[in-house]
């Protein structure tokens, strides 16, 4: 290896996890691990269900995303174009192809080592939780797994970024939008009455999924304050999206809209147009505060995020517990924009 690789190394970064919340925590430590990479920018290697390409294409330090497309989730019902042996080889010559000196790899798993090594990439930095992983990786040091409550990605992102110093502490998951996109959704949003909630409909795991029924009354007690509402969600929620103004009273529509399409970027767009979001506990509440959006996550089936001081909470013994009125008195408790800070939540 050459002294320039050995200082400023081609680096290609891989993130294992498949949902756009995951991907958006790792952001600040791409930047961090780019920062130490050669022309200050890095490759990742993603699967397609984490929308990199689409939420990572503003991020200068991003050079390009590879997909890796192995074990789709369930609910895609579909194969994974890696998910053979002999895919899985193509895949690890197409890496040798890129010429890589380092992967930067944030994950517990063996075959992202062993993808790397069959790629000739001569620098292999990952977790290093099993001793079968760290026979394929050659740059400690390693962290443990994490043992606390709650969803263990972020930690271990971050335990593993200060473990190999690209940061001396945890970083908040921030996400940048181009101002012009931001000018241009912005546009189609300027008739709606301020301030503005995001209600975040989505949720690829159906146990996260706030009913349709309580989206709808928490938007029209929203629309009875003044305020103005925009469903946030992706192309399978347009009938959810179509039924909650359908529940609205007619003098309260025109003050409701819906924003369904493919592009988690264009959503983060509107989301810096709101001025606070209430959605599942999903990817676009992550990219919501992500953009600095106050937000409320709704956790019925998971722990509270509490990374993020831009994350609020309300918590049930499923989704279903979890009524309009609570949420509507926990805004009123955090000093939400359209309530009246301090009221005791119900």
């Amino acid at each position: 290896m050459s002294a320039s690789a050995a200082a400023s190394p081609r680096t290609v970064v891989v993130h294992h996890r498949s949902g756009i919340g995951d991907l958006v925590w790792h952001i600040p430590y791409f930047r961090a691990v780019a920062a130490t990479s050669l022309d200050g920018r890095v490759s990742v290697i993603a699967r397609p269900s984490c929308c990199a390409t689409d939420l990572l294409s503003a991020e200068p330090c991003i050079e390009t995303v590879i997909e890796y497309d192995r074990r789709p989730r369930p609910s895609e019902q579909r194969q994974g174009r890696h998910d053979s042996l002999k895919s899985q080889l193509a895949f690890a010559r197409e890496l040798r192809g890129h010429g890589f000196d380092r992967a930067v790899i944030f994950s517990g798993r063996m075959r992202y080592g062993v993808l790397a090594w069959l790629a000739g990439i001569r620098r292999r930095s990952g977790f290093g939780f099993s001793i079968g992983e760290r026979l394929f990786l050659n740059d400690p040091p390693f962290i443990q797994r994490y043992r606390g409550g709650g969803s263990w990605v972020y930690p271990e992102a971050t335990d593993f970024a200060i473990a190999h110093g690209f940061v001396d502490a945890p970083q908040l998951p921030r996400l940048h939008v181009p101002d012009e996109l931001a000018a241009d959704v912005g546009s189609a949003l300027a008739a709606l009455p301020r301030p503005l909630y995001g209600l975040a409909i989505g949720a690829s795991d159906p146990r996260k999924r706030w009913p349709v029924s309580h989206f709808a009354e928490l938007a029209r007690d929203l629309r009875e304050r003044g305020i103005g509402v925009l469903l946030i969600g992706g192309p399978g929620d347009t009938d959810d999206a179509e039924s909650i103004l359908r529940a609205l009273p007619p003098e309260l529509r025109p003050g409701a809209t819906a924003l369904n399409q493919r592009s988690v970027l264009r959503s983060a767009a509107a989301l810096t147009h709101c001025d606070f979001c209430v959605g599942n506990d999903t990817g676009i509440l992550n990219v919501s505060a992500a953009v600095e959006c106050a937000s409320l996550g709704l956790f019925g089936a998971t722990r509270p995020l509490t990374h993020d001081p831009q994350i609020h909470a309300v918590e049930g013994d499923g989704m279903e517990t979890i009524h309009a009125d609570r949420v509507l008195a926990r805004l009123a408790m955090i000093g939400a924009p359209g309530f009246a800070a301090g009221a005791e939540e119900g």
